[in-house]
């Protein structure tokens, strides 16, 4: 299964990676709901469902350079305004064998839900992710929008599928450094790598206790 590849073996993912599958096949949508640093976006870049087009959408655009930036990512000409808008969400509901990925959804213009409404509703799939407020606020803004989602929530990778992951570390190591950064799945992988990149300055080909807490004490408190 080439698409998990390099994907931690944690059983709650794998399970939510068939959901969302399953969602997409049928044409619905899902909302991915985490605190910062679990990895939300590393699980949207696994998506790779079969014969479906993946069209990454910027959650900070206005709903003009929204529409036209859809239409661009499945290769047609569109410019971003307000007089092809209407005309723009008429193509993107009538197209096909696609889907649709906007990251940090918390960020989504107001403006602009109504709009991925309209596109749900033709049974083109929008795979959302972002912070517990998108499901706050839809829950009070747009509760007929969130019936449209599953919502999926992702927690931090537990640190024993990260002892296996990382053979080249002492498994204190890796606790250690868990512990560290407070599960912020970012953090933990920025601070293995350079403790990697320490070890072998060192000549070591083992990440050890004593390397991950020298490695520590030196930095800036996070």
């Amino acid at each position: 299964m080439q698409r998990k590849q390099s994907f931690i073996n944690d059983k709650r993912r794998v399970s939510y990676l068939s959901a969302v599958y399953n969602r997409i096949y049928r044409g619905q949508s899902v909302l991915i709901e985490g605190e910062y640093g679990v990895g939300k976006t590393r699980f949207l870049e696994l998506l790779k469902p079969k014969k479906l087009q993946g069209v990454w959408v910027e959650s900070l655009f206005n709903v003009h350079e929204m529409l036209a930036s859809i239409l661009q990512g499945l290769n047609y000409e569109a410019v971003a305004t307000y007089r092809r808008t209407p005309h723009h969400l008429k193509l993107i509901r009538n197209l096909t064998d696609y889907y649709i990925i906007i990251d940090e959804a918390n960020d989504i213009d107001k403006r602009v839900w109504p709009y991925l409404k309209r596109i749900m509703d033709a049974h083109v799939p929008i795979v959302l992710a972002g912070l517990p407020k998108v499901r706050t606020y839809l829950t009070s803004q747009h509760p007929d929008i969130l019936s449209r989602l599953k919502t999926l929530i992702l927690y931090p990778i537990v640190v024993e599928d990260f002892i296996l992951e990382y053979k080249d570390f002492e498994s204190e190591a890796i606790e250690q450094i868990y512990v560290a950064t407070r599960g912020d799945m970012r953090k933990f992988k920025e601070i293995c790598t350079d403790c990697r990149d320490k070890a072998k300055e060192l000549g070591h080909s083992f990440v050890d206790l004593n390397l991950v807490v020298d490695f520590l004490a030196n930095l800036h408190p996070m």
